[in-house]
């Protein structure tokens, strides 16, 4: 993504790179998700935040090295350490996610923190197999 564009540009630019990246056995996959990483680069928190969503969005094995380097900057805004970790959460499933993730449960920002709790308990989830996330009580047990 060119920095010199406007930040709505680097959104499209962001968005079309998300499309090409989906689903993750698509040719241009691994690709996008390479260049989408690129834009950890970007000066604006704000986007960097949003790659990070995408890259939860997409759960593609690719774009792990880039959200285990957006944690690790303790010099990242925390809104985009917290996407990074609950993106993180989203591949639970592969080998070792749940470890990375545990080494930031006593990071000294709290957001991250506690981001890392709900990315853990995402991991666990993708491991299950189960069909929900979370399960709301049906309306008989819940009235009763």
């Amino acid at each position: 993504m060119d920095t010199g564009r406007p930040l709505f540009l680097r959104y499209r630019a962001m968005f079309a790179l998300r499309d090409l990246a989906s689903p993750p056995d698509r040719p241009t996959a691994v690709p996008a998700v390479l260049a989408l990483a690129k834009g950890f680069a970007d000066s604006s928190a704000l986007l960097r935040h949003e790659i990070a969503f995408v890259f939860g969005q997409l759960s593609h094995p690719a774009s792990i090295p880039a959200l285990v380097e957006a944690l690790s900057n303790v010099e990242e805004a925390s809104m985009v350490r917290h996407e990074a970790a609950e993106a993180l959460g989203s591949l639970g499933e592969e080998e070792g996610v749940e470890e990375i993730l545990k080494r930031f449960l006593h990071d000294k920002d709290k957001v991250v923190r506690e981001s890392v709790i709900v990315a853990l308990d995402m991991a666990e989830y993708e491991q299950s197999g189960n069909a929900e996330y979370a399960l709301i009580p049906e309306a008989a047990s819940a009235s009763a």
